[in-house]
């Protein structure tokens, strides 16, 4: 069996339990069984971006593309239509915010149709919410400050 044709799936750090670290794909399972709702938000951005292979990296990271933060935006709004468990569903809704949130913050781009009051709105609504990962909080309060900052 030969491998992806764009090499092996990155290592990921958090994915050594003990001292020998487990296949990415034990690892996801793994994870997948602590923090359901969360996996499938960070399966997602692996699938988007397999460099940047959790949703605080994927979200946070300046240097992420912008069709990148859009793609992962459709498909955590997927989640938040199609998610198999309430917790999926609103963590695909509060994500899909959160895309938007980053490019705005990053790149001065709108992923919505949203006028400024409804973003603004979106924006403090996701970055209140509990069970957001605390780095991706932090990036939606400041999208959210620089969004208040030029509604004036």
């Amino acid at each position: 069996m030969t491998g992806p044709a764009n090499g092996p799936a990155p290592h990921r750090p958090d994915a050594a339990y003990g001292d020998l670290p487990l296949r990415d794909t034990l690892a996801w399972v793994l994870q997948s069984l602590e923090q359901p709702a969360s996996a499938a938000g960070d399966w997602i951005a692996y699938e988007v971006d397999p460099v940047r292979a959790t949703t605080a990296a994927l979200l946070c990271d300046p240097a992420t593309p912008v069709s990148r933060l859009r793609r992962a935006r459709i498909l955590y709004a997927a989640l938040r239509a199609d998610g198999d468990t309430a917790a999926e569903r609103t963590l695909g809704s509060r994500l899909a915010v959160a895309c938007a949130a980053a490019a705005y913050l990053f790149h001065g781009e709108r992923l919505t149709n949203h006028d400024d009051a409804a973003l603004l709105a979106s924006f403090r609504s996701t970055a209140s919410a509990d069970g957001l990962d605390p780095k991706v909080r932090e990036m939606v309060n400041a999208a959210e400050r620089r969004l208040a900052h030029e509604m004036g």
